[in-house]
């Protein structure tokens, strides 16, 4: 394992890093962070990277209900000159994929986003729903309502960055798989006469912690225009709903998936734009089986970083600003 250096020692890092980086030459792809936490915002190790864009998943209807945790968000990301990019999950009371877990409908969707983008108007870019087809989502069996949310944000927020659909890379079950998810909504966007959205967010993590591209490749066939990585990242532990272990904790491969996360997103310069890396901070949760899933760039106590940060700050900082 590397040894982990103090914040000075962080410090003097970020200064070497940002003259190499004002150095190198513009990178097209840009990377940023997806993290619910907004001390991330002061965190030195975060700083050190030079992020300029983050991501935040709040509740659909955040701003009618209990805006509190959203506002003060936003206004960490702001005060450290951020861009924020915004994704929506299920409202208030609901308990996916338990019940009760529903879906909103039209009316219901449009007068929340009508009030979130009057609370929060200087967010410009917006994600309709999170994880469309994930099992643990209402949208997974309804791809028409995503291409209703994704209408109604068109709408009312003129001018915005809007994305399609965000779409993790299932393969089970059936109407959960992305191929079958990504044909149906398409199909379903023509249905509404709804022009097809010109960028999308994608999730890789099987890709990235297997060390493969064949669903990223497919994907990238499957969708028209450009693609951001809108949660992807290296996995230190993870295991499922049901207590199967599928990645036993490892630094060493978070790391390494970390590397291979960032080759996969530069292999394709033309379509991949950006990728957001879920998360940074450490939940607090002691290392390894404690924490289900596991992908925090930073030890618990979030004063020192692991390897897959090292990994980051020593090949990669050149596209994060």
């Amino acid at each position: 394992m590397r040894l982990r250096l103090t914040l000075p020692a962080v410090l003097f890092a970020m200064l070497i890093a940002s003259a190499m980086a004002a150095s190198s030459a513009s990178a097209t792809l840009l990377a940023g962070i997806s993290d619910e936490n907004g001390a991330m915002f002061t965190n030195p190790y975060f700083l050190a990277l030079g992020v300029k864009t983050s991501r935040y998943i709040t509740n659909y209807d955040a701003a009618l209900k209990d805006p509190t945790q959203t506002t003060a968000w936003i206004d960490a990301a702001r005060a450290a000159g951020e861009q924020v990019v915004i994704a929506f999950n299920p409202g208030y009371g609901n308990n996916c994929p338990d019940q009760p877990c529903s879906l909103p409908s039209a009316s219901q969707y449009t007068k929340a986003f009508k009030a979130f983008h009057a609370m929060y108007p200087s967010v410009r870019i917006y994600q309709p729903w999170n994880e469309v087809n994930s099992t643990t989502q209402p949208t997974w069996t309804k791809p028409q309502a995503v291409v209703t949310y994704y209408a109604i944000v068109k709408k009312y927020c003129k001018g915005c960055t809007v994305l399609g659909a965000d779409i993790e890379d299932l393969v089970t079950p059936h109407k959960a798989d992305f191929v079958v998810y990504i044909k149906t909504l398409l199909a379903d966007f023509k249905k509404a006469h709804v022009t097809v959205p010109k960028i999308w967010g994608i999730h890789n993590y099987e890709d990235v912690n297997y060390f493969r591209s064949t669903n990223t490749a497919e994907m990238l066939k499957l969708l028209p225009g450009q693609i951001w990585l809108t949660e992807t990242g290296g996995i230190s532990y993870f295991e499922t709903g049901a207590q199967k272990v599928l990645l036993n904790y490892n630094l060493t491969r978070q790391a390494n998936a970390t590397a291979w996360m960032m080759k996969l997103a530069l292999r394709y310069p033309k379509r991949i734009a950006r990728l957001y890396i879920y998360n940074f901070l450490n939940s607090g949760v002691a290392d390894g089986a404690n924490n289900r899933f596991d992908s925090a760039l930073l030890f618990p106590g979030n004063l020192t970083a692991r390897p897959a940060w090292y990994e980051l700050i020593e090949h990669y900082k050149k596209y994060f600003s």
